[in-house]
């Protein structure tokens, strides 16, 4: 019951994101079936794989970002344009992503003719659009003023560092060296690739498809995505306890730093086209500093005095 009043009200606040959300979720009645009944496989995964998990992915965000959106005051018609600039990028995304699974090729990196590099292009230029828009409202946030620390100094780190987990996507764009040469020789193919080290579709992780023997920007893509999701998340649970207001900022603040440096960590293993699962000496250690330096973030309330426990509102 709790659940459904919420999505009543973020249907009223901000009907073009509850409606992109919604839709997606419905999509899935669909998108479901369709993966058991077409087993067509694109770049070695079922062909509607992908859609599933943007449409899942796309749902998932929007109905965060209404989430958010509610605690930036003052700034209402802006807002609502840009949530709509987001809404529209996101449908077109989808549109070249689900037409391009129904004709049974790839939606991302395909320049094999002049139509599929124009439905590549326009999704580009989608995502530039949406990235654009996500980062004026990450802004919105820095200039808001704190009703409650903890939530806020959450918000802005899991907005900023999604839209850097955002950014990480352009990298997969970039052609290679060997794609550059086939260009130059008439050989039109892709144009860039979740993989660095290895072609596309290679051993992989199950459903998430991450590449098991080579670097894979998905990574450090997906995991900044998603600290929309994971920071706020922590501060609601550190919030519940009865400590000193500044000792949770200070843990929500470092642990976020540390997020920020494994996101960055992953990222050069990707570029070096090593494996999450073979990594070099150095992002061993990456991987430990970032490790210590956010299980040591959030253990810092536990080392500061008790105050009145916080409330954190919204929720």
């Amino acid at each position: 019951m709790k659940i459904l009043k919420t999505l009543l009200r973020f249907r009223k606040t901000n009907s073009a994101l509850f409606w992109n959300g919604t839709i997606n979720l419905f999509c899935l009645l669909i998108l479901f079936p369709a993966l058991f009944l077409d087993q067509r496989s694109v770049t070695g995964a079922l062909v509607w794989l992908k859609p599933i998990k943007f449409a899942v992915s796309i749902s998932i965000y929007s109905f965060t970002l209404i989430w958010i959106l509610q605690f930036i005051r003052g700034r209402e018609k802006t807002i609502r344009i840009l949530s709509w600039v987001i809404t529209i990028m996101l449908v077109i995304e989808n549109v070249a992503i689900f037409s391009q699974a129904y004709r049974g090729i790839p939606s991302h990196f395909n320049v094999t003719t002049p139509l599929n590099g124009m439905i590549f292009s326009i999704m580009g230029a989608s995502i530039s659009a949406l990235w654009i828009s996500h980062m004026i409202l990450a802004t919105f946030l820095i200039f808001q003023k704190p009703e409650n620390k903890t939530l806020l100094e959450s918000l802005r780190w899991g907005m900023g560092i999604a839209g850097l987990g955002m950014v990480l996507g352009f990298f997969m764009t970039v052609p290679r060296p060997e794609q550059i040469e086939a260009m130059k020789i008439g050989i039109l193919e892709t144009n860039g690739g979740h993989t660095f080290g290895a072609q596309d579709g290679g051993p992989g992780l199950p459903i998430l498809g991450w590449s098991t023997v080579a670097g894979d920007m998905r990574i450090p893509h997906f995991i900044g995505m998603h600290a929309m999701q994971l920071i706020p998340s922590l501060a609601l649970i550190l919030g519940g306890f009865a400590w000193k207001e500044s000792a949770v900022v200070s843990a929500i603040r470092n642990f976020s730093i540390f997020f920020t440096g494994l996101i960055l960590v992953l990222t050069a293993q990707a570029l070096n086209g090593e494996s999450l699962f073979n990594p070099s000496f150095m992002i061993q250690i990456g991987f430990l500093i970032c490790g210590i330096g956010m299980i040591g973030g959030l253990a810092v309330p536990f080392f500061s005095k008790k105050s009145l426990k916080t409330e954190i509102k919204g929720v």
